[in-house]
């Protein structure tokens, strides 16, 4: 006999046929899409990066550094190439700009396939001459150009939204009190004596390259490209970056204190030896030209917390030092920040720059500048003291290191790019950035208290290119306009007498900041 359903156990069971079917189709389309690709010189080329964007998009399989160009999945642009009017390009000059973005594009296409779990048919190497083909196309195709360049733009890091609901103009006041509360105390720290029995020190583990041969590579003639970008071979980099690395000298030999290499373990990362320090090739323009940038990342595994509800501290820390060179080669300016953004510090050479306060406003930063030691080889390899635990920065100087340390640990110079695609234990490669520029697991409590800023997650370390260095405005480390726009550059005429007298910091008159015209930066 037929039965009879009663209504609510009819409704019921459409209920869950409707369920069901939303679930479906949901999953469908929560399935990822395969951005376009803009065909390239062959029909073969085009299905080839078609076909390895879709892998990659189906694992998951992100990279955060450089921004993308919709169409175009082999070019990345950085701050620097999206800082040209790029309408205005010759195609000699679209060659030279095409030819750093593919670079970038091919450095994270790499990464990318060396965290695929099942190995990729196309060969990268096929990928990036098809690559090369339609780059050479877009320099000389008008059309092609204005069509790409209507694409490019690097969005700042700031997440304007949360400004707006969090009340930002109202709470800044409240901001830059805390801000120049905390950076005051970083300048009273600066050049105090920090090194004792128990301090150790971390050198470059190459040989200091020749002098003379490293001045020549700024100084051949095809060290600049058409677009006045400083442009090296990879020995000549390197020789450059071994040149500059800097020596560090940690407080203390607490485990936090030593610098290391991140390691995927037990879920979660971590910092253990050997000591390397992680080096990028970056620009700034500095008066109409463009001056080479040397970027040495040190990672530690903790800031350690002194009580539970400590706001800074958690897990991995680390510092940036950046090296500033001239024209000739010779070193402009150092400064430092940490892999959050955080405590940005300037160390100008006094006889060489000095801040604009015109341009600051109410900006907060924190300008340290140093007296040029009589042995100008010695400013090559400055000694970068750091508080323990903190991190800070508490002294940078030029003479040899304290009696007390009578052993160097050596630490290795490795590119940036390792960063991107690690292996684990078993082998498999994985990056130590989340597709969003995050380290996963770093997360600080400020983000709570800092949420309406605007900046994602504060205190927690972050990629290159994503490092919002201010709370009050908005400024990022790769801001390739930085130095033209806070400061000025020393005639002769006015440079400090014997300014090559003293090999130490010039501690005793530093940038001081006033309520009016704070010269202090973030957290």
């Amino acid at each position: 006999m037929l039965k009879l359903c009663r209504p609510h156990q009819a409704f019921n069971y459409n209920l869950l046929t409707l369920m069901f079917m939303v679930w479906v189709v949901g999953g469908c389309a929560g399935q990822p899409t395969t951005p376009p690709v803009m065909s390239l010189t062959s029909e073969a080329c085009t299905t080839a990066w078609q076909d390895v964007e879709r892998q990659l998009q189906q694992a998951g399989i992100q990279d955060a550094q450089g921004n993308r160009i919709p169409g175009y999945p082999y070019l990345r642009v950085n701050r620097t190439l999206a800082d040209f009017d790029l309408a205005a390009l010759s195609p000699a000059e679209r060659h030279d700009w095409l030819y750093h973005a593919l670079y970038n594009g091919e450095r994270a296409l790499r990464v990318r396939l060396a965290r695929l779990e099942k190995r990729h048919m196309s060969d990268p190497g096929w990928l990036m001459h098809c690559a090369t083909q339609q780059v050479a196309v877009l320099a000389t195709d008008a059309r092609q150009w204005a069509d790409l360049v209507a694409n490019v733009q690097v969005p700042d890091a700031y997440l304007d939204w949360r400004r707006t609901i969090g009340a930002y103009p109202l709470i800044r006041p409240v901001l830059a009190y805390q801000v120049r509360r905390l950076q005051a105390s970083q300048v009273n720290l600066f050049a105090e004596q920090t090194d004792n029995a128990g301090a150790r020190q971390f050198s470059p583990g190459l040989p200091e390259p020749d002098a003379a041969l490293v001045t020549s590579i700024l100084g051949h003639e095809r060290s600049r490209d058409r677009l006045g970008l400083p442009v090296f071979s990879r020995e000549g980099a390197e020789k450059l970056l071994s040149y500059h690395a800097p020596h560090l000298i940690m407080a203390t030999d607490n485990p936090y204190d030593r610098p290391g290499t991140p390691r995927w373990k037990d879920s979660r990362w971590v910092i253990e030896p050997p000591a390397r320090a992680y080096t990028l090739i970056t620009q700034v323009r500095w008066q109409n030209q463009w001056l080479p940038q040397l970027v040495y990342v040190f990672w530690f595994d903790e800031r350690p917390k002194p009580h539970p509800l400590d706001i800074y501290g958690g897990r991995l820390d680390g510092l940036i030092w950046r090296v500033t060179l001239d024209e000739n080669g010779q070193v402009l300016m150092y400064d430092s920040v940490h892999p959050c953004g955080c405590y940005h510090q300037w160390y100008p050479l006094q006889d060489r720059l000095r801040l604009n306060p015109d341009a600051v406003g109410d900006e907060i930063m924190t300008v340290l500048p140093l007296r040029a030691p009589d042995n100008q080889q010695a400013m090559s390899r400055p000694i970068v003291h750091l508080a323990s635990g903190t991190h800070y920065v508490a002294n940078v100087s030029f003479s040899p290191p304290p009696k007390p340390i009578t052993e160097s640990t050596p630490y290795e110079l490795i590119h940036y790019d390792r960063l991107r695609a690690l292996p684990d234990s078993k082998g498999v490669y994985r990056s130590l950035f989340l597709p969003n520029g995050l380290v996963a697991g770093t997360e600080r409590l400020e983000r709570f208290l800092l949420w309406g800023t605007g900046v994602l997650s504060p205190g927690a370390m972050r990629q290159w290119s994503h490092h919002a260095t201010a709370f009050i405005g908005k400024r990022h480390f790769d801001d390739p306009d930085l130095l033209n726009r806070y400061f000025e550059p020393v005639q002769e005429s006015e440079g400090t007498p014997g300014s090559g007298q003293s090999n130490q910091v010039h501690h005793s008159r530093p940038y001081q900041f006033t309520p009016q015209r704070p010269f202090l930066t973030n957290n």
